[in-house]
């Protein structure tokens, strides 16, 4: 559904109720073209946020399946499924722990570098592009600079 002007111009409705609303919904359409952009890639929003996590994690770029678990947001049969396939593409490798024999840990491999990097740099392009077709420069940095004050405080509120 369209969003309207009449959508943000209630005259009874307190700005603030007004928001919300248009967050929500323009987070669903960024979050839609960020899913088609990736699963484009041939894989799926999981997948890419494992392969991105392994990314960030220094030097190394190898994680435990638990520190996984908290990235992506997957049940622990999900992930073993997950790092199945991103093992079989030959995005990761399970290298031995050497803290604990009995586990075992996950490593990005070349080819899972270069795919996370490639999905990154056209979903940065891709929300450019999105963007950058509503708002001008200036109005996008204002954004991005009221929507990180806003975060900071709810994450900082005693309701969150």
């Amino acid at each position: 559904m369209a969003a309207s002007d009449n959508d943000t111009q209630v005259p009874d409705v307190p700005v603030a109720a007004r928001i919300v609303p248009a967050l929500f919904r323009s987070r669903n359409i960024i979050w839609d073209n960020d899913h088609r952009v990736v699963e484009a890639h041939g894989v799926t929003w999981s997948q890419f946020v494992t392969l991105i996590s392994l990314q960030s994690a220094g030097p190394e770029l190898v994680l435990s399946p638990t520190q996984l678990y908290s990235a992506a947001q997957v049940s622990s049969g999900g992930l073993t499924k997950m790092l199945n396939g991103l093992e079989k593409d030959g995005y990761v490798d399970r290298i031995p722990n050497p803290q604990d024999k009995r586990s075992r840990l996950v490593k990005l491999t070349p080819t899972g570098d270069g795919k996370a990097r490639a999905i990154s740099k056209e979903l940065v392009t891709a929300n450019q592009t999105l963007i950058g077709g509503i708002l001008s420069e200036a109005e996008t940095e204002q954004l991005a600079v009221l929507l990180r004050k806003l975060l900071i405080g709810l994450q900082q509120s005693p309701l969150s």
